[in-house]
């Protein structure tokens, strides 16, 4: 339970660390009281919320805005293109790829000085992420005839539907 509980406060201070990517994307979809939420929660939670380990806020009635730049792409019209499962990151497509690589020139973990640093907190990130989806998986491919594409197909309708969004 506490090493959960953990796990859940370090998810917290990851979401609040990739603000930058969040603010930086709905700004370019034209999203401009969604870049304001972001900023605001960005502020209330690296103060009041002890440096993002809480969400405080939430108590604002702030949610976050997951966009990223292979949404962003999305919005100005660019296609899935092929689906990859990319190692340790897991399904994608094309488009989405190449949105991570964009991903990564806001991301504030990029910028630690050691690049071990940075490899090392982005794989903690990765891993105290995928910890929370672990149900998720197992249900999708638990009655799937062929998990490959029980996942692709949700996968590429998921993001479509966040293009939408």
């Amino acid at each position: 339970f506490y090493i959960r509980l953990i796990f859940f406060y370090f998810s917290n201070f990851f979401s609040n660390l990739g603000t930058p990517i969040r603010a930086v994307n709905t700004l370019l979809q034209g999203k401009l009281v969604a870049t304001g939420t972001e900023l605001a929660r960005f502020g209330i939670n690296s103060t009041i919320g002890m440096a993002g380990l809480f969400d405080a806020a939430k108590q604002f009635d702030l949610s976050r805005k997951d966009e990223d730049t292979g949404q962003t792409l999305g919005v100005y019209g660019l296609g899935h293109g092929m689906y990859v499962v990319l190692p340790i990151l897991g399904p994608s497509s094309a488009r989405d790829a190449v949105g991570i690589v964009g991903d990564m020139f806001l991301d504030p973990l990029s910028y630690l000085p050691t690049t071990e640093g940075a490899m090392g907190a982005r794989a903690f990130r990765s891993e105290n992420e995928l910890s929370f989806r672990f149900e998720e998986y197992d249900e999708l491919t638990g009655a799937a005839v062929d998990p490959y594409i029980a996942v692709r197909d949700a996968y590429l309708q998921h993001r479509e539907k966040r293009v939408k969004e």
